[in-house]
């Protein structure tokens, strides 16, 4: 097999692509098997939780209630919500020269990038242009269930100067293997990863006044490709805030990933308009319900 890294670089992902992929296929098991202990809890635990907010959600439309279920993209397909999405091995990602790998974090990986044995050798906010942060995934497998889908937030593309601002985790070359591996399974529903130019971040807008800080930072997105069957595509601020403040997965409450988002950025002094206001409508709507938030 030919690798993508560059002859300069030394290969450190050892792993063949066979013995990747039978790990995949193992990882598909065991998750197939969790999920039906999942339905089989979350079935019972769903007729409580949705008697508490029958009276809210009856003020719902049926098209609203339809896009909150999170119609498939392909309604033949049998994916489970746990499959992981089938992408290129992981020789294939371009490394650093000294054989390091940038991670860019602009959802959950920003507050929550732990690997154990794995402690990121350089933390830095920075930004990606003509990309913008949206919560258009379906979530069945942490934030959400098969029966009611949460939202996790994804990346879409937009205008070429206008920015994304997030987190980029520097992981030293004898970690890479560990950490991509991870990455991969925990990103499972995520159906592209990609590699994409990071730049500093400061109070400015212009990318000409960037240092850029890596041309090859890794991170994985949702898109509305027909085998992502968990894509749920653009809906209103109002909409997506009636779901998040209502699944529920195992991974926990959906508001809470949203409000551990909110606050991550507001750490690193990150601006984020459509982020902060769908926080405020998800803490109305929790009042509303005599939720603590």
């Amino acid at each position: 097999r030919t690798s993508s890294i560059s002859s300069s670089t030394p290969l450190s992902l050892s792993r063949s692509e066979e013995s990747i992929t039978k790990q995949m296929r193992g990882a598909h098991s065991s998750c197939s098997a969790f999920s039906s202990q999942q339905r089989l809890f979350y079935s019972h635990r769903r007729n409580h939780y949705h008697h508490h907010h029958r009276k809210h959600q009856q003020h719902l439309s049926q098209t609203v209630v339809k896009r909150m279920r999170g119609t498939p993209n392909n309604a033949n397909d049998k994916n489970d919500g746990f499959r992981p999405m089938e992408r290129e091995a992981h020789e294939d990602v371009i490394l650093e020269e000294n054989g390091d790998l940038y991670v860019f974090g602009y959802g959950s990986i920003v507050w929550k990038f732990e690997i154990e044995g794995i402690e990121p050798v350089e933390t830095v906010r920075c930004k990606a242009f003509g990309w913008q942060r949206r919560f258009y995934q379906g979530s069945t497998d942490h934030r959400g269930t098969l029966e009611f889908p949460g939202r996790t937030v994804t990346m879409t593309k937009c205008s070429k100067n206008s920015p994304v601002s997030g987190v980029a985790y520097r992981i030293k070359r004898e970690d890479v293997e560990k950490c991509l591996e991870n990455l991969e399974f925990r990103e499972k529903q995520y159906d592209l990863r990609v590699q994409l130019e990071i730049y500093e971040d400061d109070d400015g807008d212009a990318k000409k006044t960037k240092k850029l800080i890596s041309s090859k930072a890794v991170c994985w997105i949702a898109t509305e490709d027909e085998k992502n069957v968990n894509w749920v595509g653009e809906q209103t601020v109002d909409e997506i805030a009636t779901v998040i403040a209502n699944a529920r997965g195992p991974s926990g409450p959906n508001y809470e990933y949203l409000f551990n988002l909110a606050d991550a950025m507001r750490s690193f002094n990150i601006e984020d308009e459509h982020l902060y206001e769908l926080e405020a409508q998800v803490k109305k709507l929790l009042v509303g319900d005599n939720v603590d938030v």
